[in-house]
């Protein structure tokens, strides 16, 4: 037994890493925080690149580089409430995380191509885009945001919707079961980010608990990556890989 790819002894650290940064959070723990949250996406992104490494190509590449920027991403939010900076610099992490997603789903589209799915893509897109948007200005707009931080804000927010527009793409790209987890967790990451920026930039910030942020994100971030381990597992797109490659 391989226990860098045994589901359930990654899926046991992983979960008690997330328990483990959401009592920290509640208890104002931080040196179990600083412990915790990193766990989360090491756990995840080791046990992605050893499940996958037979069959590496750009789109786990770009998969395992989402993965470890999400990681840098959540080591510089831990200091946010000291240094303004470090919640910038998780920021601009968490913005390459979802440009690397992004293009790992528009790989995924291109290589398999097909025009099949497009009408249910294009609608679970607008109502991506719909809701986004509103959520976005009303951020935007609050008076607690500094006018400093709008436009890496603004640029995050279009960042995000598009990966998990991108995600909504790759319908009938994949295989269902592929399809539905990546596009679930690409969807809680956004209302993950969502309740964050809201959290942050409000006038009550403790109107919205930290644990419903926490778990979200944690779910979206395992969501995504067992989708798309099962995508590259998956014997269709092991076969043309191998046709591709010839």
């Amino acid at each position: 037994m391989d226990l860098r790819t045994h589901p359930l002894v990654n899926g046991t650290a992983y979960l008690l890493a997330l328990a483990g940064t959401i009592i920290a959070e509640e208890k104002g723990l931080h040196g179990l925080e600083l412990v915790c949250k990193p766990t989360l996406m090491l756990v995840l992104s080791s046990w992605f690149f050893f499940t996958t490494r037979r069959f590496g190509d750009r789109f786990t590449l770009l998969v395992q580089a989402g993965l470890f920027f999400s990681l840098l991403g959540d080591i510089a939010l831990l200091f946010q409430g000291r240094d303004e900076f470090a919640f910038l610099l998780g920021l601009a992490a968490f913005l390459v995380a979802q440009v690397c997603y992004t293009m790992a789903f528009v790989f995924n589209i291109v290589d398999v191509g097909g025009g099949e799915g497009w009408v249910l893509s294009l609608a679970i897109s607008a109502v991506i885009v719909l809701v986004g948007t509103f959520i976005l200005i009303d951020v935007l707009q609050r008076p607690v945001l500094d006018e400093l931080l709008v436009l890496p804000v603004a640029v995050y927010g279009v960042a995000i919707l598009l990966m998990a527009i991108t995600a909504a793409f790759r319908f009938r790209r994949t295989f269902l079961r592929s399809f539905l987890l990546v596009l679930v967790g690409a969807l809680l990451f956004v209302l993950s980010d969502s309740l964050l920026a809201m959290r942050k930039f409000s006038l009550r910030p403790d109107s919205i608990p930290p644990i419903w942020i926490m778990l979200s994100y944690g779910t979206a971030q395992a969501l995504i990556a067992i989708g798309c381990v099962l995508h590259v597992l998956d014997p269709e797109t092991r076969l043309r890989r191998q046709v591709l490659e010839t």
